[in-house]
């Protein structure tokens, strides 16, 4: 039955690609055209135009509070399903899907490829089951109940590394994952993915930055780690899941406007 549901979010899902795609084409082939003008939702951010309607109802300013404010209240609103934990079977490995073979999942922290029916649950009949379901950010940490099934902070891990990470706070490292002391390091190519991920869950349910981590270290992450094609294939999915976006992959930039610091990447301007 899951493969079943799984194949038709995944027809559904490459279908709203195709129209994104086609968008986008067209887009760029106006772009030189002096009336195509972006909306600007407020200090000269122009959203792009697939966004457009996502975004319409907010403005950011030179104030960070207000920013933060309004951010958290848009990803509030728009979150307009609370998945059950069960749920995100039928979802969740559309998200992870590999970019080169969507018959597998790509792996947080170790970024294999594994066979997406590899799942671990009792009620999975295939064998073997190799992965399991992260929280990015630790479960047993968590503050909000229904963030324990936010989609945008869950992941397929490999079993044995999710284990080893346990709920340790992330720390500053370099090269692959690993246990530094009493932390852990996420890789040098999963890092920004964390930092947004922990500052999404910061804006939707003010869960604690501190627990995992450092605000500094995962503005630090934002900048030095830019998104992947592979973070916006998530975002997309979860949308169409969820309702709501992760708003720092649709845009860095804007965890620079709510916290400040160094430049983020701008993809709005």
């Amino acid at each position: 039955m899951i493969k079943n549901i799984i194949s038709k979010n995944q027809i559904y899902y490459y279908m709203k690609k195709f129209i994104l795609l086609f968008v986008s084409i067209v887009f760029i082939g106006c772009s030189n055209s002096d009336d195509v003008t972006l909306p600007d939702v407020g200090l000269g951010l122009n959203v792009p135009s697939e966004l457009t309607e996502y975004y319409t109802r907010i403005a950011f300013t030179e104030d960070a509070e207000s920013n933060y404010d309004a951010l958290r209240k848009h990803t509030v609103d728009n979150h307009t399903t609370i998945l059950s934990y069960g749920k995100r079977h039928e979802f969740l490995y559309n998200a992870d899907a590999d970019l080169a073979n969507s018959d597998n999942v790509t792996l947080m922290y170790t970024g294999e490829s594994r066979y997406w029916e590899e799942y671990t649950s009792g009620s999975n009949s295939y064998s073997p089951q190799t992965f399991n379901t992260e929280h990015v950010y630790p479960q047993s940490l968590l503050r909000m109940t229904d963030a324990v099934t936010d989609l945008h902070h869950l992941r397929s891990a490999d079993a044995t590394v999710n284990s080893d990470r346990s709920n340790l706070p992330f720390v500053e490292g370099s090269g692959s994952n690993k246990r530094i002391g009493d932390g852990w390091y996420p890789g040098d190519e999963w890092k920004g993915d964390v930092a947004r991920m922990v500052l999404y869950l910061n804006v939707r349910y003010r869960e604690k930055i501190e627990k995992v981590g450092t605000p500094e270290l995962f503005l630090k992450w934002n900048i030095e780690d830019p998104v992947s094609a592979f973070e916006e294939q998530r975002n997309n999915v979860i949308y169409a899941a969820q309702g709501n976006r992760n708003a720092f992959i649709d845009n860095p930039y804007l965890a620079t406007l709510i916290w400040g610091g160094n430049n983020a990447e701008n993809k709005w301007q």
